[in-house]
């Protein structure tokens, strides 16, 4: 009886022994994984630019900056993870998050894009220190309108549309851009016809994803319109096919190819973008991410940039689309949100976005970072853009709702192409609200 006494109470001791062992290793990997990052970043834009794309990865800004985060917080980890682009990460990361897998931090689209996935995306509000929130421009942006929930950090650029345009072509044209650009559509139709009698494109873009339509198209629309108009269309109030706005500036859209104004490959070319790079364009609808890649290719004193024209009676002018179109949400699995905000706070600090805008020439977020700061030349076109973060509208294409936005994308390239008529593609979007 002893012997199996002394037997048994070894054998709870081994077994106490071993649960203790296996809690201090699940404590211990609970605070390894705490410590543990996981960030996705779109492969395209925001925080990896066109340059940096033909990059080894460990030489990307966001790349650097992790690296410097772990430095500075011994013990912390952050996983880098490319993701494909910016319109299918939104429906991976839902998918991810509704399965319990999602990454800690995801690279997103602002707007309406993530005001409709508040259910997988974590209320950062409480979290965010005071210096940020008095420092840095376009919460309005990641806040949403319905529940006041903070979605994210926007990421530390105002990106700005606009035409970038080559200084030497337009020259060779008779036109100076420089101190008499189009303002008119009048204006703008006169200038285009002149660069393609001169024998050059007036305009390249790359259509299949619509940039032409989201950017400068969506500003003509809004700038006609007004958001409160837009909105009203997609909660049915109204009705798209009856958004004079709407029918005007896709109209205008289709004259572009059917003039020549914009090259007729336009929907099917991914190529626009090295062309202008080598000269043969005249002008881009383009976003400030791009101009130091334009002026290493064409030399600074030959690339210039202006707003879209307006169109004759518009209720908004001399303005245009942008805004942080893009942000950093911090997932409710999550196991760390203290970690994750910090991680953002510092990506967006003023030391870090001036590393940032080294890389790429965009227009900072941050309201304590000045001109003269960023060494920016007088009359040079990073310059110009500087001046014009308060020339902006909140993008339209962020501001559709998501039952909406997906037909805007997929089908304006249709009407462009003189496929579908502006008519057909706004009851196709009518189609679409949910009353």
């Amino acid at each position: 009886m002893k012997l199996q006494m002394k037997k048994a109470i070894a054998l709870l001791l081994a077994v106490v022994l071993m649960l203790g062992t296996l809690a201090a290793l699940t404590g211990c990997a609970k605070k390894a994984d705490s410590n543990k990052l996981t960030i996705w970043i779109n492969g395209k834009d925001s925080y990896i630019g066109p340059s940096e794309q033909k990059l080894a990865q460990e030489d990307w800004y966001i790349s650097q900056a992790i690296k410097r985060f772990e430095d500075a917080n011994p013990g912390v980890t952050v996983e880098l993870v490319v993701s494909a682009d910016g319109e299918t990460a939104h429906q991976t990361f839902k998918a991810d998050a509704m399965a319990g897998t999602a990454p800690d931090l995801a690279n997103l689209w602002t707007g309406q894009n993530i005001f409709s996935m508040e259910d997988v995306i974590l209320d950062i509000s409480s979290l965010i220190p005071a210096e940020d929130k008095a420092n840095i421009t376009g919460w309005d942006s990641v806040t949403s309108p319905a529940t006041g929930a903070v979605l994210g950090y926007p990421t530390s650029d105002n990106q700005i549309c606009f035409f970038i345009y080559n200084k030497q072509i337009i020259k060779d044209c008779g036109l100076d851009f420089d101190n008499n650009p189009p303002r008119t559509i009048e204006e703008f139709n006169a200038a285009c016809q002149t660069i393609l009698d001169k024998g050059y494109q007036p305009i390249a873009s790359d259509e299949s994803f619509p940039w032409f339509g989201c950017y400068i198209v969506g500003y003509w629309w809004v700038q006609q319109s007004g958001m409160d108009r837009i909105l009203s269309d997609c909660k049915g109030e109204t009705s798209f096919t009856d958004d004079p706005g709407l029918l005007s500036a896709t109209e205008y859209y289709r004259s572009t190819m059917v003039n020549g104004y914009l090259n007729a490959d336009a929907v099917t070319s991914a190529d626009s973008w090295n062309k202008f790079c080598q000269g043969t364009v005249a002008m881009m609808p383009q976003v400030s991410s791009v101009v130091s890649d334009a002026e290493t290719a064409l030399g600074a004193e030959n690339v210039g940039v202006m707003l879209p024209p307006d169109f004759a009676g518009a209720q908004i002018t001399d303005k245009t689309i942008g805004g942080p179109g893009q942000c950093l949400v911090v997932s409710k699995d999550c196991k760390n949100p203290e970690l994750a905000v910090k991680f953002l706070s510092f990506l967006n600090s003023k030391d870090e976005v001036m590393k940032f805008l080294q890389v790429q020439s965009k227009v900072p977020t941050r309201t304590d970072i000045t001109a003269a700061d960023l060494g920016l030349t007088e009359g040079s076109a990073s310059a110009k853009l500087f001046t014009w973060a308060d020339k902006t509208v909140y993008w339209v294409d962020n501001s559709l709702y998501t039952n909406i936005v997906g037909d805007f994308y997929n089908l304006l390239p249709l009407v462009l192409a003189g496929k579908m008529t502006p008519a057909e593609f706004a009851a196709d979007l009518d189609s679409k609200v949910v009353k």
